[in-house]
């Protein structure tokens, strides 16, 4: 997957905004493109629209409509990031779990709890303008800022999965939550994620 195309095109509305937001290298997440298209005058907009949404999972603004649109299979949705939310803290607290566990099991003093980040608050999808850019724009930032606290809260798993200085695994986490690669989701959050064909 290449990333996530925000869209919103509201009813009766010829104006469509596309942001595209991206896992980069690591723990980042970018918008790495935003386009306004005019349906109405665009004789290519159809065709502008399927290629900013190839490869990528759709997220559409809340009243956005989809009719006519090249898009496969049902978009997420603005509630599917508070979902995506929750799952968030339901891992963080696997993780907290698992590291007083091993802290109890081996009696250590020094091993360092996990930093999580504050997550990110929903009043910030207020737009400067109602316009289909800014629209679109803080919902793209929004999705930003929630895919980089899964990132971060996940990385902080894969962490504590060998041991610094005898390279031993499994180390502080249970053997299922051993995977030594952060994934772009959870399992849950994943699982509503339709990527739009290539062709």
């Amino acid at each position: 997957m290449r990333g996530i195309a925000v869209i919103d095109r509201q009813p009766d509305a010829a104006a469509v905004a596309l942001w595209i937001t991206s896992r980069g290298i690591g723990l980042d997440v970018a918008n790495v493109n935003a386009v306004v298209i005019d349906s109405g005058l665009d004789a290519q907009a159809i065709e502008k629209i399927r290629s900013l949404t190839r490869c990528r999972a759709v997220l559409v603004t809340n009243g956005t409509v989809l009719d006519g649109l090249p898009i496969t299979g049902k978009p997420l949705r603005e509630a599917d990031l508070g979902m995506l939310l929750v799952e968030i803290t339901e891992h963080q607290q696997r993780i907290t779990d698992a590291v007083k566990a091993y802290k109890a099991r081996s009696r250590s003093k020094t091993l360092t709890e996990p930093a999580f980040p504050d997550p990110p608050k929903a009043e910030s999808l207020l737009p400067d303008e109602d316009t289909a850019l800014q629209r679109a724009f803080v919902l793209a930032n929004y999705l930003g800022r929630v895919w980089e606290s899964w990132l971060k809260t996940d990385d902080e798993r894969r962490r504590r999965i060998v041991q610094p200085k005898s390279g031993t695994t499994p180390w502080v986490m249970p053997d299922d939550m051993n995977d030594q690669m952060t994934p772009d989701f959870p399992p849950g959050f994943a699982a509503r994620v339709i990527e739009q064909p290539l062709v």
